[in-house]
């Protein structure tokens, strides 16, 4: 399950994400680093000139942190 990938790395696993998703969540490598889809990283890059994808990111954050990151936040 993709869902589970950041939480079966461990507690290092999940600030290692938060660290991308942090400095380089808003050109969407985070979903690239979780062997996401291009397509998907190149939607949130996009989205960010709207601000949309700011809120996506910080919400990316928290969920890496709590061990619940989704590649695709509406599945």
């Amino acid at each position: 399950d993709i869902m589970a990938k950041s939480s079966q790395k461990g507690f290092g696993g999940r600030i290692v994400l938060f660290l991308i998703c942090f400095f380089l969540g808003w050109l969407g490598i985070d979903k690239l680093y979780m062997k996401g889809s291009w397509k998907i990283a190149l939607v949130k890059f996009l989205l960010n000139f709207l601000i949309i994808g700011e809120i996506w990111n910080i919400y990316d954050m928290i969920c890496a942190l709590l061990g619940c990151y989704k590649l695709n936040p509406l599945e």
